[in-house]
């Protein structure tokens, strides 16, 4: 998070406990599951200053913000390319770092279009769920 300074951006401690968390927490959290565990070390923070810095960290390059129409938005710190897996029970997302099935460069050299960034998500139940009884 280096780049933040060097474009002349303050490392606020409201912003550095936001990335904190984007760095630590694996669960792809949501608005308010960040200014939940924001406000345990800051407790004034506000919902205003997380939006803010989510996007002004997206807008950087630093996270990737995970868009959905049916549940809220979640945030992950992992910008590498790779597959995000969905369970559609639970709303749990987890990382699968594995080589991805179309290679860039493929894509490339097929069509001449230059991919600058992907999403790529897998929906279904996750081990959890799929072990609970209906």
């Amino acid at each position: 998070m280096n780049g933040l300074k060097e474009k002349g951006l303050k490392l606020t401690p409201q912003r550095l406990e936001i990335i904190d968390i984007l760095s630590s927490d694996k669960s792809h959290p949501s608005v308010q599951d960040i200014l939940t565990k924001a406000r345990k070390k800051a407790p004034k923070m506000s919902m205003s200053t997380v939006y803010y810095t989510l996007n002004m960290l997206k807008k950087e390059g630093l996270i990737k913000e995970i868009e959905f129409y049916d549940m809220e938005n979640r945030y992950e710190g992992n910008i590498s390319n790779h597959l995000n897996l969905i369970c559609m029970k639970c709303g749990k997302i987890q990382d699968f770092m594995e080589d991805l099935p179309i290679p860039l460069k493929s894509v490339e050299q097929k069509t001449g279009f230059k991919v600058n960034e992907m999403r790529f998500e897998y929906y279904g139940c996750c081990r959890e769920c799929r072990g609970k009884r209906r």
